[in-house]
């Protein structure tokens, strides 16, 4: 059975995470992914290379692809960039704003080409603003956005950011949950159009500090700031802000149902969200809460919070992690061990439902990987290909789009284009 992106053409030109990941999947579901590099390979082919231009980032970023190597900025080029265009029905792009401009794979440029592209640009900011032409990747991004401080655990004094770049992957998957929306829309009315996302609006989604109830949070936020300036004024630490601010939410100092534990001899963690969990949770822990008593004082609750933690902690250290997995779960409560990316590889519950998957690098030999993403009965989502050699297409996708094998040599000689 065919994919249900099967037919669908996209040239994907960007680099890094957002949008190499939003092409990958996009090829999941069945579509021919061109990748376009710059002839020396695109940065993240050459960060930790494990073989020289080959990188575990690219591989994991750019599966499903074939491959072309091109020198946009040489304007020679421009009857490859043009061609390459009319054949796509999706463009994707993730430069400053200006250089898809400069470059003629803007969404003006291409729609004069191909008035029915499908047009994804992904920036760091937003196309409009002060901060729209600065260079931004997904740390900077959750620094900006207020992430990586919504996580109180400071490292060394300093707010450190969250490690699998969430803005990164948030935007990948919202360019391509976008882009088929888009092919729909284009199925129904014939009609192209340009899509934009931002590393900075994906961090800020990612956050229900983004979110306000105005007549009940408005107050709490301008305290909040009035805090940050007096303890920036002073020369405060991260660690004097982050402590300070909890006077603002004395109940997150409490927190024994949404968090990891150390046992007798590993870890695990326990996720106790309403009422009905909370109340097992006690019952299987063998502790009262005097949070949830009535008459119970307000102005006790960071004193309270605190030694109900001390207990809970206690307690967990009582007993090995495999008899509090078998007692919770007897109390049907979530919770799960902590481990290691390397022990899934070998998980039963990963084996039974085929979440790692086996395919073959030109390069590399076998590789072994996650699945995608979600499963689809009537069209079924697959790994088409690893990610490609840099310039392992080139040749075969010019001649797709109608170029000679003199006419690809030329370019070869000339250094426009990349061959292997």
């Amino acid at each position: 059975m065919a994919g249900a992106l099967e037919g669908i053409r996209v040239l994907d030109c960007t680099q890094i995470i957002a949008g190499p990941l939003a092409a990958s999947l996009l090829s999941e579901m069945g579509a021919d992914v061109v990748k376009v590099e710059p002839l020396e390979g695109e940065p993240w082919r050459l960060q930790a290379e494990i073989i020289p231009g080959e990188s575990k980032n690219f591989l994991v970023q750019n599966r499903g692809k074939r491959g072309i190597a091109l020198n946009f900025k040489d304007p020679r080029t421009a009857p490859i960039r043009d061609r390459l265009i009319a054949w796509a029905d999706v463009l994707i792009t993730n430069y400053r704003p200006g250089v898809p401009e400069a470059l003629g794979i803007d969404y003006e440029s291409a729609r004069r080409i191909n008035p029915a592209i499908i047009y994804a640009e992904n920036t760091a900011f937003g196309k409009q603003g002060p901060d729209a032409m600065r260079r931004g990747y997904d740390i900077v991004a959750q620094a900006m956005s207020g992430l990586s401080t919504s996580n109180p655990n400071l490292q060394n004094g300093l707010p450190m950011p969250i490690a699998f770049a969430p803005a990164d992957v948030v935007t990948g998957v919202a360019l391509a949950w976008a882009i088929t929306a888009a092919l729909f829309h284009r199925q129904r009315t014939g009609e192209g159009q340009a899509i934009n996302s931002s590393l900075l609006l994906s961090a800020l989604a990612l956050q229900a500090g983004a979110r306000e109830v105005v007549a009940l949070d408005e107050d709490l936020r301008q305290q909040k700031l009035q805090h940050l300036a007096e303890a920036r004024a002073r020369g405060a630490t991260m660690e004097e802000i982050v402590r300070e601010r909890r006077r603002f939410a004395p109940e997150l100092t409490g927190n024994i149902y949404y968090r990891p534990y150390k046992t007798k001899d590993s870890y695990l963690v326990v996720g106790c969200l309403g009422p009905g969990p909370r109340a097992r949770f006690r019952e299987a822990v063998g502790i009262t809460d005097p949070r949830y008593e009535p008459g119970f004082d307000p102005a006790r609750l960071a004193e309270v919070g605190a030694e109900l933690v001390r207990t809970c902690e206690e307690k967990f250290l009582e007993k090995t992690n495999a008899e509090w997995l078998a007692h919770l779960e007897a109390f049907d409560i979530a919770c799960g061990p902590v481990r290691f990316v390397e022990e899934l590889f070998d998980d039963p519950q990963v084996i039974a439902n085929g979440y790692i998957q086996e395919y073959d690098h030109s390069l590399l030999g076998p590789l072994r990987g996650p699945a995608p993403i979600v499963q689809m009965s009537a069209t079924p989502t697959r790994i088409q290909r690893a990610s490609p050699a840099l310039g392992e297409h080139t040749a075969e996708v010019l001649a797709e789009v109608g170029f000679t094998d003199e006419e690809v040599a030329a370019f070869g000689a000339e250094g426009l284009i990349g061959l292997r």
